[in-house]
């Protein structure tokens, strides 16, 4: 592609937040079968080299923007506090009078003095020392690796740098690539996944998947005979892709249809479109421009020519260019777009490290140049990086009027360096400015005329908060620009239809949700950014921004006063009179506030509504009258109490309520509420507490079972074992031995390691378990006659959507290989040995299903020569060996009770102290908490916020104790909130959570 401009840098400008790598701890248990015993993983590397730490510093100390921030013992110390979230063993401990930092991996200690650090190298050889140390002695839980490790530490360091500079492990960084060219061989759809079931949010016109009549809502079962079921979206779409020209077979359930439909397709080059358009009525054009990516410049000239076509070939009166949610891209592409609309002036400004030196990339005039006329551009708090230098130019070029919410503010670039093992490098290694040499960099586009949406609606009021957005200046180590932007022309607030509330979406953990389809255009007749920017360009006479602006006052004037009459009447359904006024007297007022339930104590998942009075005292009345609320608890945060007029004497009242999450913590929150008054009359600040009680939690505890007897399937046997061809229910006993009800659990598996398991039926909802009661579900599985392997693996997760609380398991399963013969013969059995197992199948290494005591009789229906199937109540049944029995003669046996014997149950933690106690602390927390498990208690630690503040080991401890550990400590709270949470894991890796949020320094507040 021919460019006007070849950049000095590689960058691409993108939005990138830091991640930790997520883990999914898997676990079973003891007395379990001998298949299902915990396998030694392959050893990780110990001897690994970790080289990449002193590639990173490198390029760091050579390339960074801003050497002032490259602060070696910071970066160390952040380096080794992500190891300590990632592995459960690993505590890190700074010591600032000593200046020294010792790490703990389980009971072994290494201390590192910090103080000899006097370069990037110092820091590099402790780092990379410290984590052979960690290699060595961590016991590392699929799907961590060694190499996770290595960038888990890099972007510990990148993150005191900035949150835009990471590194990308080969995945990640390969679907980069793809982010930023726009172009990979594959199908041409959206797909997203819909209770684990992959599902098509959208065809993209004019490829296979469209061109075959898939159509949005439509289920893929299976790709390439491998089911989808509970498969990760990234695994999914990774199946889908490929090269062009290669076929895949996809099984697709249509939303009438009874049976999959078989579909195959041949890959495509699929381009990802990146602009889209629209001509409006009165030969207006509308532009969107999604990201920069390679070919967007060219997309645009198609895009602008086949507007004129649509236009009879005239010249358009007006363009609005959508930049809204545009995070960004490639920055030679973001020039040439911008260029297109420009004959000379400056577009960027590209400032190198330490300032210097400055490379100003300016428009040049070809004859490809787009016409002068009026443009609008629309930008939002989603407008990054690109879009910015795009809405820069426009405007600080005279070319184009700015309409919107203020853009994001990321006004840095960033080089992509691949490195030696397939990752790559992503490093801030410039900054950017606009034309005047005006900052973007946490300061972002001021829009020429903001519009602020007005919702007005019971308990849904936003008149003066606005939008509330994450911006560049939110992220934590921004690199910070001082400057404040300037300010709008002109601000127009809108009335904006409330929506009603609604609870959040509950879905699988761990399930990735799309929200719609991204490829759709705003709604032209309703959206208010588009109309707006209509009426302003056929205002407009002249394609100059600032003469447009002079003459939008008549238009802002306009619409100010209709949307304010809107604004006005939707008070007055509320009984607000939203007059003005002046005030000619001794203006007086006092607040008060109540709460219901009183003493602002309110339980999660019921609701609190806070009345606020306003009383004026005064002889002259007071005029739009509001309060607004601050609190470090979002539910109240910016809540809005709108009285209005309030005349003397009068005392006017408003109410609001919040719905307290059923999820929501044990926390105590300080709430503030500022006044305002039109004339500054303002009643002073109140402060009022509100007391959250967490409701009790559930906790799962699990068994499980094979039953191989689906009686359509001519491979079964029957034997609760294994054999490749049967069709498998899996058979899942859930208990809840928690406190709290499970009110909407579900149980899924998925397919970890071998494509000849054909998943059938992965997920299943239990509906409400009450505490101590034991639901039971069933999943099935197919396994192929194509299996080679003689073992497979699944991952099973049980998890309440209302809560997060969640068990997961990895489970191995062997396959056998022959089948016994089994005879079918009746008899009763007597249990010769107390604390006999009944097994699910015919081995010793099926899990145990029940547990039968000394004396007790059994009805055996089969049996073969080590072997009895015991038939038990409820279509339930299992094995026994015959070494455990004997065969009694008793006419008159009738079936007992059967207990399920829980195999796998998970450790329990319970405070010493009632919460009420430490939900508010000083500038130390004192924690004593007990840990008990059936078994072993492996070790437990306490995260305050982000950070691992205490470890205890229990493998030390006396055999006879080790099924409990107990913690006495104390550790420091931040000041506002602090989540702490207490992780106690078993010997086999079951794992139990207990959070609830200390808050330090709040001031008591009294109320009722």
């Amino acid at each position: 592609m021919n460019s006007k401009f070849i950049s000095k840098y590689l960058p691409v400008l993108f939005i990138t937040l830091s991640s930790v790598f997520s883990l999914c701890n898997h676990k079973t248990f003891a007395l379990e079968p001998r298949f299902e015993k915990k396998v030694e993983k392959e050893k990780q590397d110990v001897n690994y080299k970790f080289r990449l730490p002193g590639i990173v510093s490198s390029y760091v100390n050579r390339m960074y923007v801003d050497p002032d921030r490259i602060k070696t013992v910071e970066m160390l110390k952040e380096a080794l506090s992500w190891e300590e979230r990632i592995i459960p063993e690993v505590l890190t401990d700074f010591t600032e009078n000593t200046n020294t930092e010792t790490i703990t991996v389980d009971d072994v200690s290494k201390t590192y003095d910090l103080s000899k650090i006097h370069r990037t190298k110092d820091m590099v050889e402790i780092l990379q020392d410290a984590l052979t140390f960690i290699n060595a002695r961590s016991h590392l839980n699929d799907p961590l690796t060694t190499n996770d490790i290595e960038y888990t530490a890099i972007n510990g360091m990148l993150t005191q740098l900035d949150p835009h500079s990471i590194i990308l492990p080969p995945k990640e960084f390969d679907e980069f690539r793809i982010g930023t060219t726009g172009k990979f061989g594959g199908l041409g759809m959206v797909v997203g996944s819909r209770e684990g079931i992959l599902t098509v949010i959208s065809p993209i016109d004019g490829t296979p998947a469209s061109r075959s009549g898939m159509k949005a809502g439509d289920k893929i079962v299976e790709i390439d005979g491998e089911s989808t079921v509970n498969m990760n979206l990234t695994e999914s779409v990774g199946k889908l892709r490929g090269d062009p020209g290669t076929m895949v077979t996809l099984s697709v359930l249509t939303e009438k249809a009874a049976q999959p439909k078989l579909f195959t397709l041949k890959r495509e080059i699929i381009a990802i479109p990146t602009v889209e358009s629209s001509l409006l009525d009165n030969s207006l054009g509308y532009i969107k421009i999604r990201n920069f990516q390679d070919d967007t410049s060219q997309c645009l000239n198609e895009h602008l020519k086949r507007l004129k076509v649509s236009n009879n070939n005239s010249k358009l009166k007006g363009l609005i260019i959508d930049l809204r949610n545009n995070s960004g891209g490639l920055l030679d592409q973001a020039i040439e777009v911008a260029d297109k609309f420009l004959e000379k002036g400056v577009i960027v400004v590209t400032v190198g490290p330490g300032g210097h030196p400055r490379e100003i990339q300016e428009a040049r005039k070809l004859e490809t140049d787009e016409e002068f006329y009026p443009i609008v551009t629309l930008v939002d708090a989603g407008s990054a990086s690109g879009a910015e230098i795009v809405a820069g130019a426009l405007k600080e070029n005279n070319r184009a009027v700015i309409v919107g919410d203020r853009s994001f503010g990321k006004g840095s670039v960033q080089q992509l360096i691949e490195l030696m093992d397939g990752s790559a490098l992503k490093l801030t290694i410039a900054k950017y400015l606009n034309p005047l040499f005006t900052d973007i960099q946490s300061v972002g586009i001021t829009p020429d005329i903001q519009l602020i949406p007005v919702t007005v609606a019971k308990d849904n009021i936003n008149l003066f908060r606005g939008i509330t957005a994450l911006r560049e200046e939110d992220l934590k180590q921004h690199l910070d620009e001082h400057p404040k932007g300037d300010k709008p022309y002109a601000t127009v607030k809108y009335f904006s239809e409330a929506k009603e509330k609604v609870k959040p979406e509950e879905h699988d953990e761990g399930v990735d949700e799309e929200t719609g389809d991204p490829y759709k255009l705003p709604d032209f007749n309703k959206d208010f950014h588009v109309l707006f920017a209509k009426k302003l360009l056929l205002h407009a006479n002249t394609w100059q921004r600032e003469t447009i602006l002079q003459n939008s006052s008549p238009l802002v004037d306009e619409t100010t006063l209709s949307e304010g009459e809107k604004i006005a009447q939707a008070l007055q359904k509320l009984d607000v009179d939203w007059s003005t006024g002046t005030s000619s007297g001794n203006a007086k007022s006092t607040a008060s506030f109540s709460t219901n339930p009183s003493l602002g104590r309110v339980k999660a998942g019921n609701k609190i509504t806070i009345t606020v009075n306003v009383k004026n005292t005064g002889e002259t009345p007071l005029y739009q009258v509001r309060g607004i609320s601050s609190c470090k608890n979002g539910l109240f945060e910016k809540l809005e109490f709108i009285f209005g007029k309030i005349d003397k004497d009068v005392t006017k009242s408003y109410s609001t309520t919040v719905e307290i999450p059923k999820s929501s913590l044990d926390r105590q929150d300080e709430v503030t509420i500022k006044f305002d008054e039109l004339n500054k009359n303002n009643p002073a600040d109140i402060k009022l507490n509100i007391i959250t009680e967490a409701l009790p939690r559930p906790l799962f505890a699990y068994s499980y079972q094979i039953m191989d007897t689906v009686k359509d399937s001519s491979k079964n046997n029957g034997d609760g074992l294994i054999q490749a061809g049967e069709d498998i229910d899996l058979l899942v006993l859930v208990k809840n031995i928690g406190d709290g009800v499970a009110e909407k659990s579900v149980v899924t598996v998925k397919n970890l390691s071998n494509k000849d398991i054909f998943i059938k039926n992965g997920r299943v909802e239990t509906g409400p378990v009450n505490p101590g009661e034991t639901k039971e579900v069933k999943l099935s599985f197919v396994v192929k006659e194509t299996v080679s392997s003689d073992k497979f693996t699944m991952d099973m997760l049980i998890s309440d959507t209302i809560f997060g609380t969640f068990l997961s398991n990895k489970l191995n399963f062997p396959i056998t290989g022959g089948r016994p013969k089994i005879t079918q013969t009746p008899c009763v059995l007597k249990i010769n040995k107390n604390h006999t197992p009944l097994y699910g199948g015919m081995s010793f290494d099926s899990p145990v299903v029940s547990m039968m005591g000394e004396g007790a009789l059994a009805q055996s229906d089969a049996r073969n020569t080590d072997w009895y199937h015991v038939a038990l109540p409820n279509n339930h049944s299992g094995w026994v060996a015959k070494k455990a029995v004997i065969e009694v003669n008793n006419a008159d046996f009738k079936p007992g009770v059967w207990e399920p014997f829980i195999q796998r149950i998970p450790p329990t933690i319970t405070l010493s102290k009632s919460l009420s106690n430490i939900l508010v602390g000083s500038d130390r927390l004192p924690l004593s908490v007990v840990i008990d498990d059936d078994v072993f208690v492996k070790h437990a630690y306490v995260m305050v916020n982000n950070d691992k503040v205490f470890y205890k080991s229990n493998k030390i401890a006396n055999p006879k104790d080790q099924n409990k550990l107990e913690i006495n400590t104390s550790f420091p709270l931040k000041d506002g909130p602090n989540i702490v949470t207490i992780i106690a894991r078993d010997d086999q890796d079951l794992v139990t959570v207990k959070s609830f949020i200390a808050t330090k320094g709040i001031t008591v507040a009294k109320g009722s």
